[in-house]
């Protein structure tokens, strides 16, 4: 029973990659397009991975979710593959809080969060 629950597991990981590989990446994230474009990254990878739409158009719900399953930003940002950890963080960070980004710049050219 258990190997079956590991190879089902894989087996979904492996899909969802797989349909992960067609999403956009979000722009840098002092760019002044990044909000837009890491809600459309964020939530394709989110509906790619099975979860429904309603809370991967919501980067709240996303958010929550992701922090639920993880404990936090960074154990998340360790976990997924398709950016780099320093990427994955700086985006939640510029997201969520605005600021500077590690490079010294704005957030989304503004300084302000996204939502």
């Amino acid at each position: 029973m258990q190997r079956l629950f590991i190879c089902l597991f894989l087996l979904s990981s492996f899909i969802s990659s797989a349909f992960a590989s067609n999403c956009p990446f979000a722009t840098v994230a002092s760019d002044t397009a990044f909000c837009q474009s890491f809600h459309l990254a964020a939530s394709c990878r989110c509906t790619a991975s099975g979860l429904p739409k309603g809370m991967c158009n919501n980067m709240n719900l996303l958010y929550n979710r992701m922090i639920s399953m993880f404990g936090s930003v960074e154990r998340a940002c360790q976990f997924q593959h398709d950016t780099a950890f320093d990427v994955c963080m700086e985006d939640w960070k510029c997201y969520r809080v605005g600021g500077l980004d590690y490079h010294g710049d704005l957030c989304n050219g503004t300084g302000l969060a996204c939502e």
